[in-house]
């Protein structure tokens, strides 16, 4: 890559300051501009609260260590002077907080070139900085992904991917307008200025979440269908309920064993990667009692696409619905369905994955329908057991689901449709879902379809989704 971009103010304009006040000496624009979207990048990291409103991240001081930046560029100490400095009629480019002892001169750029915050992507084309800048930014790729299931990092080719990232962000802006989430919306532009200088990290860890996490998965979901990959755009197959689909796999799994032999609990053993959390489910299998109709009953709700449904009403009528409704929403609610059975699938995640002691009013809702299943998974959430932080505890639920549905998402499915098809058919996982090109989406849901009833006896059901 001969260039790199970087995302500052549409109110920055450093030409103009450079025709009014020229430097007296070679004077690089690459490096200022770089140099100011790190302090932009680095203070949106820094901005750690629950604050999201613009000047919760404008006003933090960033160090920068004066022996790094001359590294990177010899002439840095000039620059950042000119930047620092007042002229007639015109304030700073930046301020500085002065060297103390054992710290680093501090910078931050003044408000008044944020403006209203909004952001536009520009491109550096100094070869020998732009080389510097691309030698010291390291990407992150796990080992178990390097061991596991590498195949999937081939299809992330930056020269296959197509990325109208000046319409991308016209939508995000749009978006923080709307909702006033400036935290987001920086956030959101970062990381498209990641994926246009391919920046893909690849996070997998087996024995949490299990799940693996990429530029796909972390890409803005307003953004998807500015993205296109071999020229065409892309779509996913997405399993429906899939957090309760994989409950109610292992449920009916569980009450179908009589007893707890080998030949029962093996297919659960080698979707699970955590010893600690096999072990949890071995104890909790042998003291809860489930009972086989309630199972029944949840998995006919799951694979009907119906278990959001079934409980949205039962939510709606809980005492503070409307003002709880308004908290998560920031609107209130003005009887749209789709929202109710939104605002139903989110309740009902929370609870299954949140600590016993929380959500009660929608564990009531639930044990009052499925008494056996939620002593299940309260016991789950509760049992002691070597390895497993007692802070941790309630989040063994979920690393347990998740580490299934990674099971088949990546080490069955993603697998066998690249082997299957030579890897003529490019695909990429968005945890639940596979991502591929349009041309491709049918043979793909049929491919997922055809796996789970061979793997399982039955499917999930399954939804194809455009990114247009």
């Amino acid at each position: 890559m001969e260039e790199y971009y970087i995302a500052i103010p549409t109110s920055l304009n450093l030409e103009q300051r450079l025709s009014k006040f020229s430097p007296d000496f070679a004077f690089s624009k690459d490096y200022c501009y770089y140099f100011l979207a790190e302090l932009i990048r680095e203070s949106f990291k820094k901005n750690t609260n629950e604050n999201t409103d613009i000047n919760a991240i404008i006003n933090y001081f960033i160090p920068r260590a004066s022996t790094l930046m001359q590294r990177l560029y010899r002439r840095s100490k000039q620059h950042l002077d000119y930047l620092y400095e007042s002229f007639h009629g015109e304030g700073p480019m930046l301020h500085r907080m002065n060297y103390e002892a054992g710290r680093s001169y501090s910078y931050r750029l003044p408000k008044y070139y944020w403006g209203d915050g909004q952001m536009k992507i520009i491109s550096i084309r100094e070869k020998a900085l732009v080389k510097k800048i691309q030698k010291n930014t390291k990407v992150t790729i796990h080992n178990q992904v390097r061991k596991k299931i590498d195949f999937l990092r081939g299809y992330f080719d930056l020269k296959l991917f197509e990325l109208d990232h000046q319409s991308a962000l016209i939508d995000i802006y749009v978006d923080y307008k709307s909702t006033g989430n400036y935290k987001k919306y920086l956030s959101n532009v970062l990381k498209v200025v990641d994926f246009k200088n391919g920046y893909f990290p690849f996070y997998h860890k087996p024995n949490t979440d299990g799940r693996l996490h990429t530029a796909i998965t972390t890409f803005p979901k307003i953004c998807r269908k500015h993205l296109k990959y071999d020229n065409e755009s892309l779509a996913e197959v997405d399993l429906s309920a899939s957090i309760p689909f994989f409950l109610s796999y292992l449920l009916d799994l569980t009450v179908n064993s009589a007893s707890l032999s080998l030949s029962t609990t093996k297919p659960v053993q080698s979707q699970i990667n955590n010893p600690a959390i096999q072990s949890l489910y071995m104890l909790v299998k042998s003291s809860v009692s489930l009972s086989s109709k309630e199972v029944a009953d949840f998995k006919e709700l799951v694979l009907n696409d119906k278990v959001y449904d079934h409980f949205m009403f039962k939510f709606l009528n809980m005492p503070g619905f409307a003002t709880d409704y308004e908290n998560r929403n920031e609107k209130a609610f003005d009887g749209d369905i789709i929202d109710l059975r939104k605002y139903s699938k989110g309740k009902l995640l929370s609870m299954l994955f949140a600590k016993n002691s929380q959500y009660q009013q929608e564990q009531a809702i639930f044990s009052e329908e499925f008494p056996t299943i939620h002593k299940f998974v309260k016991a789950f959430k509760s049992m002691k057991v070597k390895g497993v932080k007692t802070t941790h505890v309630h989040k063994r639920l979920s690393y347990l689901l998740f580490q299934i549905e990674s099971y088949f998402m990546l080490k069955i499915i993603a697998r066998e449709i690249n082997v299957k098809h030579k890897r003529k058919i490019p695909l990429f996982t968005l945890h639940d879902c596979i991502v591929a090109r349009e041309s491709d989406i049918e043979k793909v849901h049929e491919e997922v379809h055809a796996i789970f009833m061979r793997e399982i006896g039955y499917a999930p059901n399954l939804k194809v989704t455009y990114w247009v």
